[in-house]
């Protein structure tokens, strides 16, 4: 049994390390022993360590696949493994294949339905199912049926599979602000606003709505409020690549705000935009082309591990607009032609003409 020493030392240095990056290479090494030796117990295991891991990155490059192999593998050899171990990473795989352009929303759909089916099987409650819905409404820009997944959802139980309090009043005050129901939405999102209920990326990412939606309405006293609020918690978020989309929400606001340091944003954290998913790829280079729509020549310190890294620190900032405007326009289409609708291009022709104006 060899193989499961090296395993539990590659678990031993888990400890040891901090970017989620090595962490996942450290867990791949790890299923590779559990595949050689065919222990199915070892590679489920290591498998839902691996989607935790990458679940606080930008990408979603390895559990889709891990993700499969435990389906199949449970599907196949029933009665070896608990089904509601896995639901919660179900629950995060259907948001990435949501975010994956190249997955056709009939497979979506089938994939979401199969989800309910073990849900309703194991005991639970459809509370998270509905959570789903409303995310992906949100991401088609359906407001209309955003609100009616919202209240099927609150009809439902609150259980285990169920996002927490603070997750759940994110999603409540995105709908209001989405509605333009500004101060509705801070009335329903008071606990998680003032801290009263938290949880790993909250209140970091309703702060980040607040600021998206007030600029948007022309409020720029509340925006810089509540990115004044953002900026105080990236500090307990450090690494967290997952977070690029709500980057993006804080370098645009900075484009209008406080130009100079939106350029120091953009150093710090354009590279945590690599291989990002898709719908976080496309926000991002949204995000960004404010910035980049200069004239000129721009000295910045960028990551070398960035494509269109230069050495000598000199950036032609129309070359790099193009670089993300073609990049987004890409995106825009896929989605589009995926979701039947022109939702994405929509939004990213209103960002192109605040700029040409």
């Amino acid at each position: 049994m060899e193989y499961t020493l090296q395993i539990q030392k590659l678990l031993l240095q888990l400890k040891t390390v901090e970017l989620p990056t090595d962490r996942i290479a450290l867990l791949k090494q790890a299923i590779k022993h559990a595949d050689v030796h065919n222990d199915t117990v070892w590679g489920f295991d290591l498998r839902l360590n691996l989607i935790r891991e990458e679940k606080y990155t930008s990408h979603c490059d390895e559990s889709l696949q891990a993700f499969t192999w435990i389906l199949d593998t449970f599907d196949n050899a029933p009665g070896t493994f608990l089904e509601s171990n896995f639901l919660w990473e179900y629950k995060w795989m259907l948001g990435s294949i949501r975010r994956n352009s190249s997955i056709s929303m009939e497979q979506i759909e089938i994939i979401s339905e199969d989800y309910r089916e073990r849900l309703t099987r194991n005991g639970y409650s459809l509370r998270s199912y509905y959570t789903v819905k409303l995310h992906m409404a949100f991401f088609l820009g359906q407001m209309d049926e955003a609100k009616k997944y919202l209240d099927l959802r609150n009809k439902e139980i609150r259980d285990d599979m169920s996002n927490c309090r603070a997750c759940e009043l994110d999603d409540d005050v995105e709908l209001e602000l989405r509605l333009g129901n500004f101060d509705k939405a801070i009335v329903v999102g008071n606990e998680v606003l003032t801290k009263k209920v938290t949880c790993g990326h909250m209140p970091f990412s309703c702060y980040c709505h607040c600021v998206k939606y007030f600029q948007q309405a022309g409020n720029m006293e509340k925006a810089l409020e509540y990115f004044q609020k953002a900026e105080d918690e990236m500090a307990e978020l450090t690494n967290d690549t997952s977070l690029i989309a709500e980057i993006g929400i804080m370098l645009r606001f900075l484009t209008d705000y406080d130009r100079e340091k939106a350029w120091r944003f953009f150093e710090q954290y354009v590279h945590w935009n690599i291989d990002s998913e898709d719908y976080l790829d496309f926000l991002f280079s949204k995000s960004v082309l404010s910035l980049l729509s200069g004239e000129g020549c721009k000295t910045l310190k960028i990551s070398p591990i960035v494509e269109w890294y230069r050495a000598d620190d000199t950036y032609d900032q129309k070359k790099l607009y193009d670089c993300y405007r073609k990049r987004a326009e890409e995106l825009a289409a896929a989605f589009d032609k995926r979701n039947g609708s022109n939702w994405f291009t929509e939004q990213l022709n209103n960002e192109i003409i605040k700029i040409i104006q």
